[in-house]
C-alpha cells in the first residue's frame, strides 16, 4: 500500500477558564420613616449554585519509546498519524514508523491476541463479531462517524438510487442500467471480501436479509484501492458501480472521473451524514481492551473524546462523532 502522507499537526485548542460572575449589588430598601411601618422581611432563598463545568482531559503526552501499540483500519491511518504527531511531537517521516494497520477485523484479533494496545477501527464483519463479541468483550468508545457510499463512473447519467434500487443491483435482481433510468447496458456491479470494513458496512446497512449475488456473477475487489481503481479503470466504464466508506473515497484515493451516487435524495457530504439525513452511516471507534489496559491509550481514548478530541478528528477531514449545534 502506497506510503500516506499524515495531515499538518493541528493547532492546539486551549481551554478557557469560565468567568466567576459577580453577583450584582443589592438594592437598598429605603429606611422606614415613623409615618410607615417598616417592612417585614421575607425569607431569604438559598441561592443556587450554577453546576461546575466539565473539567475537560488534558491533551496526553508521552515520549516516542512509550506510544501505545495501535492497530486499526486503513480509513483511520490519517488518524492515527495525527495523534503520533501530537502525544510524541515527532515529525511527518518519523510518524509513520508507528503506524503498522492490519485493517479492521485483523486488528480485532491482535487486539484480542494482546498485540495491540488500542484500535482505531470501524465495525468489525459477522464473523468476527461472533468469534470475539466487542460489545461485551472490549470496550468501545465512537469517536467520529462514516458512511457506506457508492461510486460510478461520471460518464454514467444516473446519479441517484433508491436503496431498493441499489439492493436489486447487488443481490443481481436488477442487471441493466436502463432498469434504474439509465443506458441499455449491463451492470457491473464491484463487490468486497467478506472480511473487510466496506463489506461489513454494506451487509448491515444496505442489504439487511437480502443476500449479495454470487461471487460467479458479481466482481470482487480486494481492498479497497482496487475497487476505486477497478471502477476507474473498467473499459465499459460508465456500467461499473461499486461501494467503498465516505472518508477514503473522499479524502484518501480519488479520481476525478469517478462520482458518488444520491441514495434515496440524499448526497452524501460531512454534512448530511453529521445530521443523519444520509442513510448509511455508521461510527467508527477507539476501542481498549477490558483487562491489561495500557494507560497512555486510555489517556488518548479519553481525550479524543472531549470537544478537542473532536476538534482533531473534525480537523482530519473526519465527521466528528458529536454532532455540530449552531453558535
Amino acid at each position: 500500500m502506497k506510503r500516506i502522507l499524515s495531515l499538518v499537526l493541528i493547532s492546539l485548542l486551549v481551554l478557557s477558564l469560565a468567568a466567576c460572575v459577580k453577583p450584582a449589588a443589592p438594592e437598598t430598601t429605603p429606611e422606614p420613616t415613623q409615618e410607615a411601618a417598616a417592612p417585614t422581611e421575607a425569607p431569604t432563598e438559598a441561592p443556587t449554585e450554577s453546576p461546575a463545568p466539565a473539567v475537560q482531559p488534558e491533551r496526553p503526552s508521552c515520549s516516542k519509546g512509550m506510544y501505545p501499540r495501535v492497530d486499526g483500519s486503513t480509513a483511520n491511518i490519517p488518524l492515527a498519524l495525527a495523534l503520533v504527531r501530537l502525544v510524541t511531537g515527532c515529525t511527518e517521516d518519523e510518524a509513520a514508523n508507528f503506524i503498522n494497520f492490519r485493517t479492521t477485523d485483523y486488528s480485532y484479533e491482535a487486539l484480542d491476541a494482546g498485540d495491540a494496545d488500542m484500535l482505531l477501527v470501524y465495525e468489525a464483519s459477522r464473523p468476527t463479531k461472533e468469534r470475539f463479541d466487542p460489545e461485551h468483550n472490549m470496550d468501545m468508545h465512537p469517536i467520529g462517524l462514516d458512511a457506506l457510499v457508492f461510486i460510478t463512473n461520471t460518464d454514467n447519467p444516473v446519479d441517484s438510487l433508491t436503496i431498493d434500487q441499489i439492493r436489486g443491483i447487488f443481490s443481481g435482481e436488477i442487471t441493466n442500467w436502463s432498469e434504474v433510468g439509465g443506458l441499455d447496458a449491463p451492470i457491473v456491479a464491484f463487490q468486497r471480501p467478506e472480511l473487510s470494513g466496506s463489506q461489513t458496512l454494506m451487509l448491515d446497512l444496505c442489504m439487511g436479509d437480502v443476500p449479495m449475488a454470487p461471487v460467479d456473477k458479481i466482481v470482487v475487489s480486494n481492498t479497497m484501492e482496487d475497487v476505486i481503481n477497478d471502477i476507474a479503470a473498467y473499459d465499459n466504464a460508465s456500467n461499473a458501480i461499486g461501494y467503498s466508506v465516505y472518508y477514503y473515497a473522499k479524502n484518501m484515493y480519488t479520481f476525478p472521473n469517478l462520482k458518488f451516487i444520491t441514495v434515496d435524495g440524499v448526497a452524501p457530504s460531512n454534512e448530511t451524514i453529521n445530521s443523519g439525513e444520509y442513510p448509511f452511516i455508521n461510527p467508527f471507534y477507539a476501542i481498549l481492551p477490558r483487562q491489561n489496559v495500557n494507560p497512555r491509550a486510555a489517556a488518548i481514548v479519553e481525550w479524543l473524546e472531549s470537544p478537542d478530541g473532536q476538534a482533531l478528528v473534525e480537523q482530519c477531514g473526519y465527521v466528528p462523532y458529536i454532532k455540530k449545534v449552531d453558535k
